[in-house]
């Protein structure tokens, strides 16, 4: 069967839309129908089932799909291992913003540029393994709490970039550290100043106890004045010394800001971070590109 004809199937399949999946792939929605009928009638079942406008995977087509990914999957990395360096690979990666911008410029340092470009595309993390499972993405960044309540992640290969650790932040100029110039303060002291929290987890995009940020309010209650939908207007808060922020430990690196040591706050969120791949038999491009990572990560 046709791997072109596999990538339109795929392609229509995410987007359940004959005219929206066209436009994607720049060709008439009728040509694509033909396409998606011949291979139909080559498996003697129907994939899609018609709803209005749309069209949806039935059962056989949620499974021909799975086969279907893993087809193209490896004829590309097969065609990879032949032509070998030769030409230029488009590497999509997909992840959370947080991750993609903490982690993108370190594991593209060390690769030769004249071998890659890079796709980059900012999606909560179940999308992102969802883009890896359908092969929409090659890559993704994701925490390992995700990846294992995944249905795909026995699919999927993983290599393990380190883990985070959530700290509570204020900028140099916050009130807290006038008071405390130490950074020290108690829980008590804590609840006097007010948090910065996400909407959802800037992570998985899903709301998360009382802060979203992986704090126990239910455990160590403290006072949330902002709720913020966007991280950046968050980051924007905290940089400006208006609050504080529950983060991971990268984000206040990378910012400058300052950790505050809270006494006798036992509870801390962590998170394993894994760049995750489909594996092939083919020792193409993803092979020579992960092997690379891995190295450099030990």
């Amino acid at each position: 069967m046709d791997t072109e004809d596999l990538k339109k199937f795929l392609i229509v399949a995410e987007t359940s839309n004959l005219q929206t999946a066209s436009e994607q792939l720049n060709i008439t929605a009728g040509a694509l129908s033909k396409t998606i009928k011949r291979i139909e009638t080559k498996l003697n079942i129907r994939l899609f089932d018609r709803i209005g406008r749309n069209i949806r995977l039935n059962q056989h087509g949620e499974k021909f799909r799975h086969y279907a990914s893993h087809l193209v999957h490896e004829a590309e990395q097969a065609i990879s291992e032949f032509s070998g360096d030769r030409n230029k690979t488009l590497v999509k990666m997909a992840g959370p913003s947080l991750l993609l911008q903490h982690y993108i410029p370190k594991l593209t340092l060390g690769l030769n540029k004249e071998h890659y470009d890079y796709s980059l595309e900012s999606v909560w993390e179940g999308r992102a393994i969802a883009q890896v499972n359908t092969g929409q993405a090659h890559l993704a960044l994701v925490t390992r709490f995700a990846l294992e309540e995944s249905s795909h992640s026995e699919d999927l290969s993983s290599i393990h970039l380190g883990t985070s650790k959530f700290k509570v932040v204020a900028a140099v100029q916050h009130p807290l550290l006038k008071r405390f110039p130490d950074g020290e303060v108690t829980v008590d002291q804590l609840r006097e100043f007010g948090f910065a929290c996400p909407s959802v987890s800037p992570f998985c995009g899903i709301k998360r106890g009382i802060g979203s940020d992986g704090w126990r309010d239910d455990k160590v209650p403290r006072t949330i004045s902002y709720r913020c939908s966007e991280f950046s207007v968050l980051m924007s808060l905290v940089n400006n010394g208006v609050a504080l922020a529950y983060v991971p430990d990268f984000v206040a690196r990378n910012a400058g800001l300052v950790i505050i040591d809270v006494v006798g706050c036992d509870h801390m969120c962590e998170e394993q971070i894994e760049l995750i791949y489909k594996p092939s038999l083919a020792d193409g491009w993803l092979h020579r590109f992960t092997g690379s990572i891995a190295i450099d990560e030990q």
